[in-house]
């Protein structure tokens, strides 16, 4: 089943009809956004929770000339499923978004420590399925992308300033994609972190490979970091394991080198320290210089509760995630 929406239909009609078709489970739907503004529910989230196979794509391939936007966040409605511009619930198996741009558009008022400034582009909310990215820009400022379970996000776009990428994942892989760290609103001596695993208990987390990691200028004493910890993953825990692998990644001058932080022993990290498929771990990392030019990483200056992968573990994470 195919739809072909322009700027004046309503993914959210189409959702409800959908919901209410009684369609064989195994039919897939197929949704081709023309370009231009396709607006979302003003605080209030699209929601598609069905176990047919979804593919939504700019039908010419552009994601700078198709976006979805909207205003959603906690302040609005309690719980990450519920904030999001688009969320995906857990009768989903297989979703597909290629070529456009999901954008929330919130702006920060208040304080992060009053818990109403998360606000999702994207919320992929089940444990069982599988969610495929390609070509994608997901915009918004904090908590941008949540996933479960599996997904892969390839040539894509993504920005935040805290926590921008998080979830309970099983496996979450970024190839060849640009993560930016953007500028407060609010003004830029507040910390930075792209990501927050809070990944399932022995699971491979978090996998970036050949992707690109900049930032705005947010000042000389600005502190950027890839990863911060949740802080209460153990070893029986279900979930909330800090696990999180860089391979063969470019890190802009701008991030802090220790690249990841346990903000001063205030939050513990599990496991303590990475290896080749948990923790923090990373692998023939670089650093790009604002007037181009790139240089091999040290690790000495990695955090303690990071991890050095070798060429051979390396492979073998790899392997893993093809597997």
């Amino acid at each position: 089943m195919t739809y072909n929406l322009s700027t004046n239909d309503s993914l959210a009609e189409v959702f409800a009809r959908l919901a209410n078709s009684k369609l064989p489970a195994d039919e897939k739907i197929h949704i081709l956004l023309s370009d231009g503004e396709h607006h979302g529910l003003e605080h209030e989230r699209l929601f598609y929770n069905l176990p047919n196979p979804l593919v939504i794509e700019n039908e010419f391939g552009d994601s700078s000339r198709c976006a979805l936007r909207s205003e959603n966040c906690e302040a609005f409605h309690k719980d990450t499923e519920n904030r999001a511009v688009l969320t995906f619930g857990e009768n989903c198996t297989s979703v597909m978004l290629k070529n456009f741009t999901i954008e929330n558009t919130h702006v920060k008022t208040c304080d992060d420590a009053s818990l109403g400034n998360q606000a999702e582009a994207i919320c992929f909310h089940c444990q069982n399925g599988k969610l495929d990215c390609e070509g994608m820009r997901f915009i918004s400022r904090q908590d941008t992308i949540h996933v479960k379970g599996f997904s892969r996000f390839k040539n894509c776009f993504v920005t935040g300033d805290v926590d921008f990428i998080w979830g309970y994942c099983d496996t979450s892989v970024f190839e060849n994609c640009v993560i930016h760290t953007r500028s407060d609103n609010r003004g830029s001596d507040r910390p930075a972190y792209v990501l927050q695993s809070r990944a399932l208990n022995g699971k491979l987390g978090f996998v970036f490979i050949n992707c690109d990691f900049t930032a705005d200028d947010r000042g000389e004493n600005a502190q950027i970091f890839i990863g911060r910890s949740q802080g209460t993953g153990k070893p029986t825990s279900v979930d909330r394991w800090d696990s999180i692998a860089l391979i063969d990644c470019k890190i802009s001058e701008r991030y802090d080198l220790a690249l990841w932080t346990d903000e001063n022993g205030t939050r513990a990290v599990y496991p303590e320290k990475g290896s080749a498929f948990v923790g923090w771990r990373q692998f023939g990392t670089k650093i790009l210089y604002s007037d181009g030019t790139v240089s091999e990483y040290d690790d000495k200056f990695q955090e303690k509760h990071g991890y050095t992968m070798s060429e051979n573990e390396k492979n073998l994470l790899i392997l893993r995630i093809n597997e």
